[in-house]
């Protein structure tokens, strides 16, 4: 068995655990960076017995759940009004899709109804199979480097088989824009156009696995987004980030990765806070080094992402 033959299929349930949901290799399959399966992820229950030796007790098995992180590139479908191949996996996220045709594709958190899915992990001969999915997603998109976005999925557990490795259809993935000049545009951030060279975006969304007897699902319960940045400092006659910082003030940020048609995702937040700026060193550039914590507006609006 061989730790790089592995492979990837995810579908979105028609209800949460629906128990039909097949992901299918020639329409499901996703093109991945990583894939890293947890088959029993969960706590054991300590028994504690008091005796009149020393020695351990035996535990019991709590509740148990499969985990899958994979990372994916950043990319795009290539047609105007048509869901990049990550959408369904954003979804399961606690993201609602809007498309509309033609024009682009936009995801926004929820706080309710999120969507579900079902995973079918292959790790050489073994099948690791994931139902009510619900996960968390993060973002990346560093100079000279692929935009990614790493997923960490949790699904009800079955059991796991033996299986040949499908036959997958990848075509879908078309390849993501480098992270450069040329493809990127400058940060817009708190009212500057700042160059910058590390970007990350960590939705945290709290998913557990319910504790209550007889609801054995996986829920989404909150999130708490935050996130990094290093960009080129433009100095305190332009932006001062210090005073930004001290005061509390909040801003809005915005990443462009594409500059043509079909080729666009923009990453806005409306009004983010930062912590405070400290200094590094990009090859003789001085740059700030921000952490940032993304807050809503009016609910479900401190993250926005449009396909474009």
């Amino acid at each position: 068995m061989r730790t790089n033959r592995r492979a990837m299929l995810f579908a979105l349930e028609s209800e949460y655990n629906d128990g039909t949901t097949t992901p299918e290799a020639a329409t499901d399959a996703i093109l991945t960076r990583e894939i890293t399966v947890t088959p029993l992820s969960g706590s054991d229950i300590e028994r504690n017995f008091v005796r009149p030796y020393y020695g351990n007790s035996p535990k019991a098995a709590g509740e148990k759940h499969v985990e899958a992180v994979i990372e994916v590139e950043l990319n795009t479908s290539g047609e105007l009004g048509t869901p990049p191949p990550w959408g369904k996996l954003l979804r399961c996220c606690g993201f609602a899709e809007v498309v509309v045709d033609g024009e682009s594709v936009t995801y926004s958190p929820v706080s309710e109804n999120e969507d579900s899915g079902v995973f079918f992990a292959h790790v050489d001969g073994n099948l690791h199979k994931g139902r009510g999915v619900h996960g968390t997603a993060a973002f990346t998109v560093n100079a000279e480097s692929m935009p990614v976005i790493r997923f960490t999925l949790r699904g009800l557990l079955s059991p796991v088989t033996q299986a040949q490795l499908p036959n997958v259809t990848l075509s879908q993935w078309r390849a993501a824009l480098a992270v450069n000049t040329l493809n990127t545009k400058p940060l817009a951030f708190m009212g500057a156009t700042v160059p910058f060279n590390q970007f990350s975006l960590d939705m945290s969304g709290q998913v557990v696995h319910s504790k209550i007897v007889g609801s054995n699902d996986i829920q989404i319960t909150g999130r708490s987004p935050s996130g990094q940045l290093s960009i080129e400092d433009p100095g305190v006659g332009v932006v001062n980030y210090f005073e930004t910082s001290q005061n509390a003030d909040t801003g809005p940020l915005m990443l462009t990765q594409g500059k043509t048609a079909g080729d666009i995702i923009e990453i806005s937040m409306p009004k983010v806070g930062i912590e405070s700026p400290t200094y590094s060193d990009q090859d003789g550039t001085q740059m700030l080094s921000i952490n940032y914590m993304p807050e809503p507006v009016d609910g479900n609006d401190e993250v926005t992402i449009v396909v474009k």
